[in-house]
């Protein structure tokens, strides 16, 4: 992406490694909804949709799974108020970037086909190298910003590249000197607090997470190529995602695994909630998470987190605790 926040063009040969992580889970979802009615324990439950962060009750979806092959698009999907299915983003004025060509996944209905995007080239290994400890009432999280369990594409992207044709990002992936203190019993705040356009969270991988526009206000999983573990870097080289990714270990059938933590502490998990019922958007609030009761560190408790999505937004909505600054070149 370009910019501070936003993401920036890549290129990628037209491959559909992109759903290990999005189409398996939709076709898990369609698979319980296909099986609900013969067994109890198939019944797809799902946590409450209320927007409430400090309770919530099981009760049975009534969202469909989500068809990865017409995904909305989310561009302009960004508020200056925590709302539903969009973004509360602290900047309302965007100067482009990103992608400048509209590829044949585009539906052309305002959906778009996630297995027909290209990926950026390459299988880069990276020294990568994240410590994430408690020490008190802070969690710290160390990193050089490199993933330390998955490969990258090539990046800047190569002319050779069949993605080149719709997105060009010509930075390079460089480390950084990542240093958080987060909140490692995180409170829920009196309001929502909106969202940078750049690190919004950590992942376990040691990487940024940004939140799911790009420099244009558009919606970056929809229009800019990523690599196969669905990342890319910005001006500064901060390689980053926007979405979750088929590179991130979420294995087991029950609630999803810790995946990383938004900066103002909370969790952030994979798209399984309880019961291992598949997540969309509409199962959560408006800063695309709820409460139940969870494992953190090591103990059972009912608390506020956030999940993954195969749709938009994505990831966060918003905060729903106080974020910290990032420190280093993390931005």
């Amino acid at each position: 992406m370009t910019g501070s926040g936003a993401s920036q063009p890549r290129a990628g040969s037209f491959r559909v490694v992109r759903l290990r992580f999005l189409v398996v889970l939709a076709v898990v979802g369609l698979v319980a909804a296909a099986c609900g009615s013969s067994g109890a324990s198939k019944d797809a439950k799902v946590e409450s949709k209320s927007s409430s962060a400090t309770s919530s009750t099981t009760t049975a979806s009534t969202a469909a799974a989500v068809d990865t092959t017409r995904l909305p698009i989310g561009d302009g999907k960004y508020t200056t108020a925590a709302t539903k299915g969009s973004i509360f983003s602290c900047q309302t004025t965007f100067n482009g970037g990103g992608a400048f060509a509209t590829g044949s996944w585009i539906n052309g209905d305002g959906t778009f086909d996630l297995g027909k995007k290209p990926t950026v080239d390459g299988d880069v290994s990276w020294p990568g190298t994240v410590s994430i400890t408690k020490q008190g009432t802070t969690r710290l999280v160390t990193s050089n910003g490199v993933p330390s369990s998955h490969t990258t594409g090539v990046f800047p992207i190569a002319s050779t590249d069949d993605a080149f044709s719709y997105d060009r990002n010509p930075n390079r992936i460089t480390t950084q000197s990542v240093q958080l203190s987060l909140p490692a019993n995180p409170v829920v705040a009196s309001t929502p607090t909106c969202l940078g356009m750049g690190t919004i969270g950590v992942m376990t991988t040691g990487v940024a997470l940004f939140n799911g526009l790009d420099a244009g206000g558009r919606d970056a999983v929809a229009h800019e190529i990523q690599d196969h573990c669905e990342g890319h870097p910005q001006m500064q080289g901060v390689y980053h995602y926007h979405s979750g990714s088929g590179c991130f270990a979420d294995p087991g059938t029950g609630h999803s695994a810790l995946l990383g933590y938004a900066l103002d502490g909370f969790g952030i998990y994979g798209s399984r909630g309880e019961n291992g019922a598949e997540l969309s958007t509409a199962d959560l609030d408006e800063c695309h998470g709820h409460t139940h009761t969870i494992e953190w560190d090591g103990v059972q408790v009912s608390m506020y987190h956030y999940h993954l999505t195969a749709d938009f937004p994505y990831t966060l909505g918003c905060y729903r605790g106080t974020p910290v600054s990032t420190s280093g070149t993390l931005q």
